[in-house]
């Protein structure tokens, strides 16, 4: 059961993999990003059935979420941040704004979404650490956890329910 519960980490990042890696590709592209996640998702659960070992789901679930991370971070910049802007429209021979008040009002709209994002970030990582450290919390306390929660009883045990959360 506890193979159920920790694999579902993997499948749903493996679906933002696929969202991340997929975003503006062409239909044929974006297939292959599926499979790949496909395969990925797959490759975890057949070699975490075999070894059964919670280290490699941890560590797996970390670097899927790592690569999605920075992957994102690196897309925000480079389809926001001005100077890359200016830089991905000659690559693609895109014109830039006409008027030039309309395009320092976009520039300094998409420097403000960067700024935002930027102080988004913390909150996130902080969210995924803290479910991290909870979750593994959790898993080196399970048996105490688990008396205590019978000892307290609904609806109070609830708040001991780590891996729930």
């Amino acid at each position: 059961m506890q193979l159920l519960d920790e694999l579902s980490m993997i499948y749903t990042t493996c679906a933002m993999f696929y969202a991340t890696f997929s975003h503006q590709r062409s239909a044929k592209g974006a297939t292959l990003v599926f499979a790949l996640a496909v395969f990925i998702a797959a490759l975890v659960t057949a070699y975490y059935y075999h070894i059964k070992d919670p280290l490699f789901h941890q560590n797996a679930f970390a670097l899927l979420t790592a690569v999605v991370f920075f992957r994102n971070l690196y897309g925000m910049e480079a389809s926001l941040r001005p100077s890359r802007q200016a830089k991905r429209r000659a690559e693609v021979g895109r014109a830039k704004v006409n008027n030039a008040t309309e395009q320092a009002r976009v520039d300094e709209r998409d420097l403000s979404i960067i700024k935002t994002m930027y102080q988004m970030i913390p909150v996130g990582l902080g969210s995924i650490a803290l479910g991290f450290l909870i979750w593994n919390v959790d898993n080196a306390f399970c048996p105490t956890l688990r008396r205590w929660r019978r000892a307290v009883g609904l609806p109070w045990g609830i708040l001991l329910e780590g891996h729930g959360w």
